[in-house]
């Protein structure tokens, strides 16, 4: 819709026989007819571009909030009670039609707004709808137009109509709507409600035109009465939307569906999923399957990413192909999954055994024959799940279970499993509030100069203590935190805690103190970890020579030339830098000489390999370390025989029980840190 169908919308309403006007998509009176004037009391020139004369005060935001509702749903609504002040200041209750006026793209430019005369304000309403009439060559420059008496006989249409449905005129007149609209259908079955309540109606409707194309309108039925109250035509008034249609149904498809396979992605499948939960009898069971290759990364890299491509969509279909009257799926990569009703455990188990075979059947793809095996988990509705996103993960779960057993596996949910979930899920909300309700904290573990014993700094460390479920270990509460997106601000919020607590100490104890910590490779490759040290640097909250971030080995095997670019990037601002856990990951000489490094830190397991006296390997990184003059500290130091051998090497610092485990910032500062 360009400017001057806007302008001849202006037009219409100027003889409408109605009070009408059309609003700008900020409020604002675009245009104002005569009728709305005598309804009002304001005049057009007092109201055009104005919104407060006509708002109630207090119904203001109440309003803003159904307007913006209305402009993004971009279809038509009746509001029953709308509060209009009148120019005397008394407050005029109407029920108002608001449709909306699209431009090409099918957003909402303006609104056109007229009000409806209840029963009791109708009058002989024939010179009314006369008038109507009368304006059939304006409407048919801006909407399609159709009038049917009180028994649903075709009376008049307008030429945007005839086109719309590709009848003729003699074809439509006095002919019955359900011509053109179906009388079966739910929208025509409450539109026969509305009219018969005496009400109008205004949405989205379908009609088949002459050749069977499906066209789609936005439309308004107005019911028209004479003074007895006695409905006597139904006034429609509509504009084709099918192209805007289509485009939605375009875009919900691809916003529904995985784009590789064409079969539901998880949102489709929990739409579609819970239509099925709503429509199925009471506690009816419904059986949720989920699959994956096994070993797919693998193929991947073997033959391609193409090839892996094709061997899903090959899946795909060989997954309809064995899967009528039930809901298949595809959540991601190479997940793939089915809702079905649940026959009894052993059949359930029968047939998820025939599908597993018919999906391990052979693959012939680019001159490859691949043979694959699917690991399947299985979760029952409501036995062991009362929603349909519990069904999901619990199934996930069933699926990993099965895969840490064997490949192939066709793994059901178990009650161990379902203890799992249960504290799983608790520890997910209560993450949520962790960092608030300070149950997330950081411990400080002492690093110490070998030969001295004195403390040389503090190594970060992140614990948890549940309000309910006591100390959860990190390598527990860490993954739920990635998974449920929050590792991020929770990684934030240990730099800068244990960079403000170092500063502390610093300025009342000790300024050459320093604090080591970790960096998870999730956080390293973050951008958001990179802005948080800038932030460190521009607001001065320590030195970041002060600062050795802790990062696995881990991280060598990320993108080699990315990862060298970052750490000399952290350099650039000051920090340090150390491989943690040395020798347990992905150990090569290669890297150590590439990336800007200040320290290793020798993992525990070399150091309790010196109660054998089996030292040769952590001699040969005690040299290594000296031959690339880096700092060397060693981790998990707990024996004297340890320590006393540590003490004979070139290794600078330790850490370990021996000297002290992880503690509060209370209890550092009463062991360690008195002035």
């Amino acid at each position: 819709m360009d400017r001057s169908t806007i302008d001849s919308y202006e037009v219409v309403i100027q003889e409408f026989p109605l009070p009408a006007f059309i609003l700008n998509t900020d409020l604002t009176i675009r245009s104002w007819n005569e009728l709305a004037e005598n309804h009002w009391g304001w005049t057009q020139q007092e109201v055009v571009g104005q919104t407060v004369p006509l708002l109630e005060r207090e119904d203001m935001a109440f309003s803003q909030q159904i307007w913006h509702a209305f402009l993004e749903r971009r279809q038509s609504v009746q509001l029953p009670n709308a509060s209009l002040l009148h120019k005397t200041g008394t407050s005029v209750t109407s029920t108002l039609l608001l449709s909306p006026l699209l431009d090409d793209t099918g957003t909402v430019i303006a609104a056109f707004a007229c009000c409806i005369p209840s029963a009791e304000q109708q009058t002989n309403m024939k010179p009314l709808f006369q008038g109507l009439m009368d304006l059939r060559h304006a409407f048919d420059q801006i909407a399609s137009v159709a009038v049917f008496d009180a028994r649903g006989t075709i009376t008049y249409v307008n030429d945007q109509l005839i086109d719309v449905t590709g009848y003729c005129s003699e074809m439509l007149l006095n002919q019955p709507w359900s011509l053109i609209l179906d009388s079966s259908s739910p929208v025509v079955t409450e539109i026969r409600t509305q009219l018969r309540e005496r009400k109008a109606w205004s949405g989205r409707l379908s009609l088949t035109s002459q050749t069977g194309e499906r066209k789609h309108l936005q439309a308004t039925l107005l019911p028209i009465y004479d003074a007895n109250r006695i409905r006597f035509q139904h006034l429609f008034i509509g504009n084709d939307i099918t192209e805007t249609t289509a485009l939605e149904e375009e875009l919900d498809f691809l916003v529904h569906h995985h784009e590789m396979t064409h079969l539901l992605n998880k949102r489709g499948f929990l739409r579609e999923g819970e239509a099925l939960f709503q429509s199925a009898a009471s506690h009816d069971p419904i059986a949720l399957i989920l699959f994956d290759i096994d070993r797919f990364k693998v193929i991947n890299d073997s033959f391609g990413t193409h090839v892996g491509d094709q061997l899903l969509q090959a899946m795909a279909t060989r997954l309809l192909q064995h899967t009528t009257d039930v809901l298949a799926f595809h959540p991601t990569s190479d997940l793939f999954g089915v809702l079905l009703p649940a026959p009894s455990s052993n059949l359930l188990f029968q047939y998820a055994r025939k599908l597993q075979q018919a999906l391990q059947r052979p693959y012939y793809i680019n001159g490859h024959s691949l043979i694959v095996s699917c690991t399947f988990g299985i979760t029952v509705y409501p036995s062991e799940a009362k929603t349909l996103e519990d069904l999901y993960r619990r199934s996930e779960m069933a699926l990993y279970a099965g895969k840490s057993i064997g490949t192939g596996t066709i793994q059901y949910l178990t009650h161990e499993m379902d203890a799992q979930f249960t504290r799983k899920i608790q520890l997910e909300r209560s993450l949520f509030t962790a960092l608030e309700d300070q149950s997330l904290y950081l411990a400080y573990q002492p690093i110490i100069e070998l030969q001295t014993q004195v403390v040389k700094g503090f190594e970060a460390l992140l614990r948890w203590n549940h309000t309910a479920l006591g100390s959860i270990p990190p390598d527990e509460f860490i993954p739920l935190a990635e998974e449920a997106s929050l590792i991020t601000p929770i990684n934030n919020w240990v730099i800068i805690e244990a960079c403000e607590q170092l500063a502390k100490w610093q300025q009342t104890i000790n300024p050459e103190l320093t604090m080591a910590i970790n960096i998870s490779p999730h956080q390293f490759q973050s951008d958001s970890f990179i802005r948080t040290l800038q932030h460190i640097v521009t607001e001065r909250l320590i030195s970041p020579s002060s600062i050795t971030l802790e990062m696995t080995e881990n991280i060598a095997i990320l993108q080699t030339q990315r990862t060298v670019e970052r750490m000399h990037l952290i350099k650039s601002l000051g920090f340090r830098l150390s491989i943690d856990d040395f020798g347990t990951g992905y150990s090569s000489l290669q890297y150590l000489s590439a990336f800007p490094i200040d320290e290793l830190k020798i993992d525990k397991v070399f150091i309790d390999g010196l109660a054998t006296n089996d030292h040769a390997l952590l001699d040969s990184i005690i040299q290594l370390g000296h031959n690339l003059e880096l700092n060397l500290v060693a981790e998990g130091v707990e024996t004297e025989h340890a320590l006393a051998y540590l003490k004979t090497t070139s290794c600078q610092y330790m850490q370990g029980f021996i000297f002290s485990e992880p503690l509060s910032v209370q209890d550092i500062e009463t062991r360690f840190l008195k002035p």
